[in-house]
């Protein structure tokens, strides 16, 4: 009986000739998606019994570990991907066509201004941890992603322009691989101008500080659960944060999208947020 194509060497394959996978932005998110597939079934396991009840089934088993619809349905297109693109190299029969679950809208949770000052407030008191303080407030008023704010360095941050610049250098590259220009606050140029004060261009901003990303997160919860804020609110809440006051601000999406790094209008629309005081406006402008 000749040997079966696995799952194993499927995703091998793909990460290998795929472009987007091989050395794209695409690379960590299919690593991590394939991932969960590979922890439930294996990488024995063979690509043509790989069948809509088996998705399903692994659907489940992500479903009762707490994983969203979301993460099911990148999970299941991240398999597809493998699969099709196997079966276009002539490795593996046609997969079926899997059936993605229907997600409910979007609803990201953000901190008020008033919540993000208590959760800065809570990290000098009780807890005396300026670090934590420093890098909610850059987090809450720049919408940097968490890596980011780790991989931030002196030489990025220009208070005499006002300005950090994100991702433009080989070694600090944003998620989506691209570059930007986020305007400094008022609400932090005073802690940021303190931290730059004796830092040489190549250290780290607020890096250094934590051995790593899990000690930060750690931290954080300790704080928010001080300062009684909703649980379900995490560390990346600040950067919806951001995103959220400036639409309510009424900044424009394009504008918005910019200093999100996003690639898609359509991820910045999210949170777009039309009220009725909005619509009145609208309505009296034409």
């Amino acid at each position: 009986m000749a040997k079966q194509f696995t799952w194993g060497e499927a995703v091998e394959t793909t990460l290998r000739t795929r472009p987007t996978w091989r050395n794209g932005s695409g690379r960590k998110p299919a690593v991590i998606n394939c991932g969960h597939f590979t922890r439930l079934q294996g990488l024995s396991f063979p690509c043509n019994r790989i069948n809509v009840t088996i998705m399903e089934d692994i659907g489940v088993e992500l479903e009762e570990e707490g994983k969203s619809d979301a993460t099911i349905n990148r999970v299941t297109s991240a398999v597809s991907t493998v699969l099709n693109h196997c079966h276009r190299r002539e490795l593996c029969n046609k997969p079926p066509t899997f059936t993605k679950r229907k997600e409910d809208e979007v609803r990201l949770a953000w901190f008020s201004k008033a919540e993000v000052d208590k959760l800065v407030h809570a990290a000098i008191d009780p807890f005396d941890r300026k670090d934590v303080a420093d890098i909610v407030a850059v987090a809450a008023y720049t919408g940097m992603r968490q890596g980011e704010l780790l991989k931030i360095k002196a030489r990025d941050i220009d208070l005499g322009a006002g300005l950090i610049h994100v991702g433009g250098r080989p070694d600090q590259r944003t998620k989506p691989g691209n570059y930007r220009a986020i305007p400094v606050h008022e609400r932090i140029s005073g802690l940021l101008s303190e931290r730059l004060e004796f830092l040489s261009p190549n250290v780290r901003v607020f890096g250094d500080e934590w051995n790593d990303k899990d000690q930060l997160l750690r931290s954080f919860k300790r704080v928010r659960k001080y300062a009684g804020l909703d649980q379900s609110l995490v560390f990346h809440s600040l950067r919806h944060s951001f995103a959220t006051w400036h639409a309510e601000a009424g900044t424009p999406m394009r504008t918005l999208m910019t200093l999100m790094g996003h690639k898609r209008i359509e991820t910045t629309l999210r949170y777009a947020k039309t009220t009725d005081t909005a619509l009145n406006e609208a309505m009296a402008a034409i």
